[in-house]
């Protein structure tokens, strides 16, 4: 993930055309603005505030980039900790003023027990796989209070019509892998990470990973392109 973190850095220093280039592992390139990073409240998405009001309690920011949610949930007076592990995203949250910054991955945190925990923007992707989400949840569980619930938001992409789209999940089944996971490489001008996966996991394979732990599952909100919120609580 560095080149994203160069990126972050260099909007931070002033280049507002900053972007990223992803590259998927079927050729499909995509281009992705920094700018949306650090966009402000009042250009959040309909399921972002959505999200947002239903955080409570201590709150953990799973993946909080530079820090949009957390300025937003701190300004509001509720007990945030930013969490992501990017050095320079993290960097970048403490000069924005972000109180409670942790540099690092969520499952070395042992510690802590929180009312909500929070991941927007897709972040849940991360996981990489479906086991992935089986290990995440699980340690998640560890971390939330009695009454704790995970907040989050994926993509179900049966959703989609666009052929390069079904392309890519037939593509994946012929592979033997789940149909929601996309194989990537992120470029900066000219330099490249190393290659990672990113899980869109839809509704009903979360729903039955989430019973199987024991926990609860619901929908929150859903759009017409596949977006949608789920919670998942003791």
């Amino acid at each position: 993930m560095e080149p994203f973190g160069l990126a972050l850095k260099d909007y931070w220093d002033g280049n507002s055309s900053s972007k990223i280039v992803f590259h998927r592992d079927d050729g499909l390139i995509h281009d992705y603005f920094v700018s949306h990073c650090f966009r402000k409240p009042e250009d959040f998405s309909e399921l972002e505030k959505k999200a947002l009001k239903l955080c409570s309690g201590k709150i953990l920011d799973v993946g909080a980039g530079v820090g949009p949610h957390s300025l937003f949930l701190q300004s509001m007076g509720y007990d945030i900790h930013a969490l992501d592990i990017s050095a320079v995203a993290c960097e970048i949250m403490k000069k924005r003023g972000v109180k409670n910054v942790l540099c690092a991955d969520i499952s070395n945190l042992q510690e802590g027990i929180f009312d909500t925990i929070l991941l927007l923007g897709r972040a849940i992707g991360l996981v990489e796989d479906l086991e992935g989400m089986k290990k995440f949840l699980k340690h998640c569980k560890n971390l939330l209070s009695l009454k704790g619930k995970i907040i989050l938001d994926s993509l179900d992409v049966r959703v989609t019509t666009n052929p390069d789209h079904l392309a890519y999940q037939k593509r994946n089944k012929k592979m033997g892998r789940y149909f929601g996971i996309v194989g990537l490489k992120i470029e900066y001008n000219g330099q490249y990470g190393q290659e990672f996966k990113l899980l869109h996991i839809d509704p009903d394979t979360l729903k039955n990973i989430a019973e199987d732990l024991d926990l609860k599952f619901k929908i929150l909100h859903h759009t017409e392109e596949g977006d949608y919120l789920a919670q998942i609580s003791k």
